[in-house]
């Protein structure tokens, strides 16, 4: 059975959804669900996902993310991800979404805008048009 925890805080400037366990087919209505309340929620939207105790995210995980950035960023807003490692560092990589999905060590720095540098096993998206190339190997 695949189970995913979603903790919604909402704060004056921003709402923090934390995740905890496996981000798949079966549990994504409920994320998307989720990101649509906090998105409508400010005005305009600015969200931070942590994804710090994501054990698993396939790729309707990601999808999810990716339309809610649209949609944050279609109404002058963001969404960023705090806590991005191991195997969703590398899956954003291969699919492209690292420049679309900025990264952050934690939540000061994604409400800084400030992306994670580089590391093995990390993402290194970032909010600027600066391209960064994917770590060696991937």
């Amino acid at each position: 059975m695949t189970i995913l925890s979603i903790n919604v805080t909402r704060r004056s400037a921003y709402r923090l959804i934390s995740l905890e366990g496996e981000l798949d087919r079966l549990t994504q209505p409920s994320l998307a669900e989720r990101l649509d309340e906090a998105l409508s929620d400010l005005r305009p939207p600015a969200v931070v996902v942590d994804v710090t105790r994501l054990s698993f995210c396939d790729s309707s995980g990601l999808r999810a993310l990716a339309q809610a950035r649209d949609r944050a960023v279609a109404a002058d807003g963001w969404l960023r991800l705090v806590g991005v490692n191991g195997p969703l560092a590398l899956l954003l990589h291969v699919t492209g979404l690292i420049e679309l999905l900025p990264t952050h060590d934690d939540v000061d720095q994604a409400l800084r805008g400030v992306a994670a540098p580089p590391g093995p096993g990390r993402a290194s998206g970032e909010d600027t048009a600066t391209h960064r190339p994917a770590p060696p190997g991937v």
